[in-house]
């Protein structure tokens, strides 16, 4: 009888199990039947085994060529692609920027001589054997027949080259930064340029201030939207310090010389008339032919706050030329898309920034970088280059003392390589602003307008134009400086491949390749609850037939 009752659960142990067995068949067949979801519902329906494994494989295939396609999508997602977008707004009026110009020689022949009168024995050294005393006994050898240099003579000779038979170009290689590390294998005018400009920057930059071009000579004329704004006195001028050009006068930089905030001018209407007009005197009588090979003006256009480079960005303005440039601002709106420091969001000063520190010049990556070079030579060379300001309070480097070189050449070399991080620390900012120029020429003053023009000039500035029979045409340009139109041109960076563009694109390919859907996924998920609903009910089931064996046990 027990083994009876036994073999009756065993029995329907199994029963339960084909059952639930069956109803798992049943849920997958009904399933791959209506689901939207491609090759599943042929692989069912398939009654021989070859077209079964035929469509098997198909399914297969497709659901790995998805998977790459899928995974491509996601590398594209994470790269966080950019594109950029121009567009062009209009405006009622356009800040006015900061206009610069500077004359290509940096000292005045003739207040070095007033100075040297004076007493002022510091110019002397500017043109003596100090500028020689580290050249090599070849060099001095070649010289020895000549005779000891002047303030005349070595401002205005021409550089010589070295001799045919001293030459070594058979030795020469062009990648080897030795050769570029030695003083001696330098062009002369290249090493003795570089000199006097290393002595001038030891020197008061006050005192060079006062010895070099004044607002007053040069400046003959100025206007903007047709009032004079000659006034150095006033909000429109301010001037610094250039370590090659000296002097260096900018029109309406928002600062007063005292360093106090000044109100920015606008331009409410475009053409020359409506912007700044300068007629100036380079005062070329006075340029020392060995510092200034050539003769002009430079001009730097710069947004407010930024620093102005006019040897790195500046435009060469020639004597006897009117020169019209007409501008248009731009504005650059750059995207971190991983929030990276990519670009600088908030532009602030910093002090630490050399230009910050003697300029009061906000941020910008050009001087942030030069900054950066000049505080690695100083940490790695113990001094600084010439041109970066201040260097004569942290030691400026020697431009004839070889291993001062090398090192300088290393720095050099690191930074362009990144390996200073100058480059990293130095992003642009977020939203930066900049002005497209393009210029024109025509000769200044015309023929029938000489005549007239140097009337006016022997009137007002006889001084200027009648010693040394000096030519105003040799002297003057006239340089314009106005918006061609009010526009303003934003590119915009921005995200080209966002989360919406990357779920499009995998609906795209899983509806190519396996006709996956949304839906697709609810019939799925839906297969998912019955199986479970299925399961979860034939564990109830199972359990409960257990409690009824357990209970006939008791009983019996």
């Amino acid at each position: 009888m027990e083994m009876q009752e036994l073999g009756s659960h065993d029995e329907s142990v199994i029963e339960h199990e084909r059952n639930a067995k069956n109803m798992f068949c049943s849920l997958i067949k009904d399933f791959c039947d209506y689901t939207s979801a491609h090759g599943l519902g042929r692989i069912m329906a398939a009654t021989h085994w070859v077209r079964k494994v035929l469509w098997i494989m198909l399914l297969l295939v497709a659901m790995t060529i998805m998977t790459i396609q899928v995974n491509v999508l996601y590398q594209k997602y994470q790269s966080r692609p950019l594109t950029t977008l121009v567009t062009v707004e209009t405006a009622s009026s356009l800040p006015f920027p900061v206009v610069t110009f500077c004359n290509f020689n940096a000292l005045k022949n003739d207040s070095i001589q007033a100075a040297k009168e004076d007493g002022m024995d510091i110019f002397k050294n500017l043109f003596t054997s100090e500028l020689a005393k580290n050249i090599s006994s070849s060099q001095r050898r070649r010289r020895s027949n000549d005779p000891a240099p002047t303030l005349e003579s070595l401002a205005d000779q021409e550089g010589s080259s070295y001799d045919s038979d001293d030459d070594d170009d058979g030795n020469f290689s062009w990648d080897d930064d030795e050769e570029f590390q030695d003083p001696f294998k330098k062009d002369p005018t290249f090493l003795k340029n570089e000199q006097l400009a290393v002595l001038m920057a030891k020197e008061d930059l006050r005192l060079l201030s006062v010895i070099g071009h004044q607002f007053d000579d040069m400046v003959l004329s100025c206007t903007y939207r047709g009032v004079p704004c000659k006034n150095f006195s006033s909000v429109f001028w301010n001037k610094f310090w250039h370590y090659k050009y000296g002097n260096c006068f900018v029109f309406n930089s928002g600062k007063t010389k005292s360093g106090k905030d000044a109100p920015i001018l606008k331009s409410n209407k475009p053409g020359p008339s409506h912007g700044l007009i300068l007629e100036l005197n380079i005062e070329q009588e006075e340029y020392l032919g060995q510092m200034s090979p050539e003769a002009g003006i430079k001009l730097d256009i710069s947004p407010h706050g930024e620093m102005p480079f006019p040897l790195e960005r500046g435009l060469s303005l020639a004597p006897g030329y009117a020169t019209m440039i007409g501008m248009r601002k731009e504005v650059i709106k750059r995207e971190d898309p991983f929030q990276s420091k990519r670009c600088l969001k908030e532009v602030t000063k910093d002090d630490t920034n050399l230009y910050t520190k003697h300029f009061g010049a906000v941020y910008s990556s050009t001087a942030c970088r030069k900054s950066c070079l000049a505080y690695n030579q100083l940490r790695k060379c113990r001094c600084m280059q010439y041109q970066f300001p201040g260097s004569s309070k942290y030691g400026i480097c020697s431009v004839t003392d070889k291993p001062t070189l090398k090192c300088l050449s290393n720095v050099q070399k690191m930074f362009k390589e990144n390996n200073l991080n100058c480059t990293t620390s130095c992003p642009p900012p977020c939203r930066e602003e900049g002005y497209k120029m393009s210029s024109s020429f025509a000769l200044w003053p015309s023929e029938k307008y000489e005549p007239i023009y140097e009337k006016a000039l022997q009137k007002e500035y006889k001084i200027l134009f009648t010693k040394r029979g000096s030519s105003h045409r040799k002297n003057v340009c006239k340089l314009q400086v106005f918006y061609e139109e009010l526009n303003l041109e934003v590119i915009t960076e921005r995200r080209s491949y966002e989360i919406e563009d990357f779920v499009s694109d995998i609906g795209g390919q899983l509806g190519l390749w396996i006709g996956f859907s949304v839906l697709t996924a609810a019939e799925f998920l839906e297969l998912f609850m019955l199986i479970f609903h299925a399961v979860f009910k034939s564990c109830g089931a199972k359990k409960t037939q257990k409690s009824n064996h357990i209970h006939q046990d008791i009983v019996a």
